[in-house]
């Protein structure tokens, strides 16, 4: 099937308007998973609803943008940083960004997320074994026989994504319905963002919910997450509220911390659907020290998080 096949989406999932503004699609997954194939796709169905679109490609970004970086971790990084900084001023411009880049590490993802706190993530999921059947320019049997270093997959590890937004299967999925899924939560997400103001938050502290807190001993000493505010937080993403992060240290040091520990969350030390009134990003309810409380049962906690109302009584 060609990636110009129109999608399956339904009126309510394809909408009748424009979407009012930028937003950045990005696909991590393995060499020949299909995230060039995707982009390309759902591209051309965007393109064909009057939308600003651009693509960013790992390989072509690597001739041009990145063509002085290698293929170490910190150079890997930096690549991954340069695509997320320009990503963001394409966005910022109205323009929806479909990134294809293997992003392997989960420290890479968390410093994607970093800059971009508002991507939608897709996990490119693909055997191995079919990655490789798909490559027509031979890098996995050059990898495989040692002509090229640190390969992803094959002499470098690729780390599952912890919480994408979606999974596509292109093993079992034509082209046609990884991209009308990839479409359909796309669209709806910037629906939902022009209300997102009715959309339920908390902000949460790090040191003393999420992680034990025993004073202050250090940037890099981070207390042990607490398994039931964990739970809790993980309920309240299932009900669709917004969960924001919020900790005196600097973001870069508990991002990867959050991931690990698998903590959903949406943002750290910010709140982009609102102004900020104050050193604190708005939320509807905010468990910390001073508002909610830990009591030392989160379950007990989220009765009351779930029928608190704030001063403004948002609700």
């Amino acid at each position: 099937m060609s990636c110009n096949d129109t999608p399956d989406l339904t009126p309510e999932q394809a909408g009748d308007g424009k979407m009012k503004k930028g937003k950045v699609v990005w696909m991590t997954g393995l060499s020949g998973s299909g995230k060039t194939t995707l982009c390309r796709a759902a591209s051309a169905f965007l393109r064909a609803r009057g939308e600003q679109v651009q693509i960013l490609d790992g390989d072509e970004l690597r001739k041009g943008l990145s063509s002085d970086l290698c293929f170490s971790i910190a150079d890997r990084m930096e690549n991954i940083r340069r695509t997320a900084e320009l990503a963001k001023m394409l966005c910022a411009h109205e323009t929806t960004v479909l990134v294809a880049m293997i992003c392997p590490t989960d420290d890479m993802r968390s410093l994607m997320r970093s800059v971009l706190p508002d991507v939608i993530e897709v996990f490119v999921n693909a055997p191995l074994a079919v990655c490789e059947s798909r490559d027509p320019k031979g890098l996995y049997r050059r990898a495989r026989e040692g002509a090229i270093k640190e390969f992803t997959g094959i002499s470098s590890p690729f780390d599952i994504p912890r919480q994408p937004h979606l999974v596509c299967h292109t093993n079992v999925e034509t082209v046609q319905e990884s991209t009308a899924k990839i479409l359909a939560f796309l669209l709806d997400t910037a629906t939902t963002a022009e209300s997102s103001q009715r959309r339920k938050t908390i902000a949460v502290d790090f040191d003393g919910v999420i992680a034990d807190y025993n004073g202050w001993q250090g940037e890099d000493v981070l207390g042990a997450p607490r398994p039931d505010v964990i739970e809790a937080l993980h309920k309240l993403r299932a009900l669709g509220w917004k969960i924001i992060i919020h900790t005196t240290r600097a973001d870069y040091t508990i991002a990867s911390f959050l991931n690990q520990a698998a903590i959903p969350f949406d943002e750290i030390n910010s709140n982009t659907d609102y102004q900020n009134a104050g050193p604190k990003p708005v939320a509807t309810v905010y468990w910390d020290d001073r508002s909610l409380r830990y009591s030392g049962d989160a379950e007990q906690d989220l009765a009351h998080i779930l029928n608190f109302r704030t001063w403004s009584g948002r609700s």
